[in-house]
């Protein structure tokens, strides 16, 4: 496990002395994330293709995340601070993170979707389109409890800065172990067709953590890409087996990596969603 700490934080230190090209083997045929025009990112147009309703694949890992925390936290105290990494315009994994923390931080590189969750948490007077997604959550041992999950994401979200709030920002830059508790859905294989990143955005996350913290994510298997408002973006197609793999190699503890079982798919363009959890090794 030592010399698994020891890599991650070597990859680290290089990561912020190198830029992220410099990292990987160039190839002119493979989409890197640099590439990508995340400034034009349409976060409505996202919502709408994937959350305008409750979506089986979502209700199953929300069963399944908030199980995990259920569990990895019982007995135990709660998080001081969770992160959540690459939000995008979904509220749901910081969600699934209210009972077991105090401060969340919500990140994203595409300014669009760093708007409209700053929108999200200040307004009150529209619609609230997460609701659906809480009636599940709420089902659960500790989410019942949360009688107004809206205002308690407001607080969570309106704390220390640095740690609570809205942030823009890439997971490739993120400090080390800074959190106890953290979430990443549909990030490092959905920014990227270059192997070598998603490896890097995985290692990124796993660093920001600090020993002991559980964390789960969420990823598309066998991805080709997406289109948001008719702009393609890019996505690595990933299996179960290199998302193991790659945990693995960090020293995650406690990992678990599952292929969901709903059938039906969300959009075209991938085969399933896989869900893995676990626990930050300390050194």
């Amino acid at each position: 496990m030592a010399s698994t700490m020891k890599t991650l934080t070597g990859l680290n230190r290089i990561r912020n002395a190198l830029p992220l090209t410099s990292m990987v083997h160039v190839d002119a045929h493979v989409q890197r994330n640099a590439d990508a025009r995340w400034n034009t990112f349409s976060s409505q147009d996202y919502l709408q293709r994937n959350y305008h309703e409750l979506q089986a694949e979502d209700e199953e890992i929300i069963r399944r995340v908030s199980q995990f925390f259920t569990t990895a936290f019982r007995g135990r105290p709660g998080a001081r601070r969770g992160i959540d990494v690459g939000s995008g315009p979904n509220l749901y994994p910081a969600l699934l993170m209210l009972p077991w923390t105090e401060q969340i931080l919500l990140t994203d590189f595409a300014v669009n979707n760093v708007h409209y969750l700053r929108a999200q948490l200040a307004d009150y007077g529209a619609a609230w389109a997460w609701q659906p997604f809480w009636d599940v959550l709420r089902e659960a041992e500790r989410y019942n409890e949360i009688d107004n999950p809206r205002k308690h994401l407001q607080v969570a979200c309106h704390d220390e800065p640095g740690f609570a709030g809205v942030e823009q920002g890439s997971v490739f830059s993120l400090p080390e172990a800074r959190w106890d508790l953290g979430t990443m859905f549909f990030v490092a294989e959905s920014i990227t067709e270059d192997r070598g990143e998603f490896h890097a955005a995985l290692a990124r996350f796993v660093g920001a953590l600090k020993p002991g913290a559980p964390f789960a994510t969420a990823f598309m298997a066998g991805s080709h890409g997406y289109l948001v408002a008719e702009t393609k973006f890019p996505a690595l197609p990933i299996t179960p087996d290199d998302v193991r793999r790659d945990f693995t190699e960090l020293g995650v503890g406690e990992l678990s990596v599952e292929h969901l079982l709903t059938e039906h798919r969300v959009r075209d363009g991938y085969e399933a969603m896989i869900v893995a959890t676990g626990v930050v090794r300390d050194s």
